[in-house]
């Protein structure tokens, strides 16, 4: 009946080009950001394990994809259709093919995240039930993606499919909310150590484990609640659009801040050498002294 209700009629282009332009820009910047982070990454980490530059790699590459994908959404939404709106009661072949892209990328950095919670924990059920449910998200995209292709209107796809499209945002944004505070307390159960040094290290890490997991996990909730409450106005896909690339800069940020780490390390150490010379010269002093009497 709801379905009845919300027919081919109340399909408004307007509500649908504006906030898909914007969103679709936000997400080419944030792209722009993903590619200077993949630079940096490889230029200055070329001996991490090679299992994790694929990770990179990978996100990088589909996001690529997704890239090209909004741009030609872009092209067709706001040239290709221009004085024939009602071409826009359907999405364009681009976007369409956006939405596995996107959860593809979503699903290698949750897992990359939930596989570091592992080797963090040493314990496997907050993992695996991290894993599962970005599993659930997953699987429930790829269901979504080939109706997406055989839709006919998309006041309609939205009505029928609403169960799977909740679920997979819903489970999304949980699975990033457990991951995060499930590694920044692991980290906070490490500093035992009186080493000042090392102290500051992991609240660094905290700090920076708290920071990008609520990027990506507020999106997700925002996106999640956008499509609950404003699914007239689509400013929700133009809010997925994003989703991915904050997704993805999140994981870039996370590893390229070993940088800092690195330059904190370096300075601690010129700090202890200088120290350690300070009080030599200080002994040499009073030795020199103690003879001159």
């Amino acid at each position: 009946m709801h379905i009845l209700e919300r027919s081919v009629n109340d399909f408004d282009a307007s509500l649908a080009i504006g906030p898909i332009q914007v969103g679709g820009l936000l997400s080419a910047a944030l792209f722009g950001c993903l590619s200077c982070q993949s630079y940096v990454y490889l230029a200055k980490f070329a001996n991490d394990h090679l299992a994790l530059k694929a990770v990179v790699s990978a996100v990088f590459f589909i996001q690529l994809g997704h890239f090209v994908c909004i741009i030609s959404t872009l092209w067709t939404m706001t040239v290709s259709t221009y004085g024939d709106p009602s071409q826009l009661q359907v999405f364009p072949l681009a976007a369409d093919l956006a939405i596995p892209l996107s959860a593809f990328t979503a699903f290698i950095v949750q897992s990359f995240y939930a596989f570091r919670l592992w080797r963090l924990s040493q314990k496997k059920f907050l993992p695996i039930l991290c894993e599962m449910i970005s599993i659930v998200a997953q699987i429930s995209t790829l269901i979504l993606s080939p109706r997406a292709f055989h839709m006919t209107n998309l006041t309609v796809f939205e009505d029928s499919q609403i169960s799977l499209i909740t679920l997979s945002f819903v489970s999304r944004a949980v699975c990033d909310l457990i991951t995060t505070v499930a590694i920044a307390w692991s980290l906070y159960h490490k500093r035992v150590s009186k080493i000042e040094n090392t102290t500051t290290m992991i609240d660094r890490l905290i700090y920076w484990t708290i920071e990008t997991g609520l990027a990506t996990s507020l999106m997700a909730v925002v996106v999640a609640v956008l499509f609950l409450v404003l699914k007239q106005n689509f400013v929700w896909f133009g809010a997925w659009l994003m989703l991915p690339n904050v997704v993805g800069n999140s994981l870039l940020a996370s590893l390229n801040r070993r940088l800092l780490l690195q330059e904190t390390r370096s300075a601690a150490s010129r700090g202890n050498v200088q120290s350690r010379g300070s009080d030599i010269n200080t002994l040499v002093f009073r030795a020199e002294a103690l003879h001159a009497l």
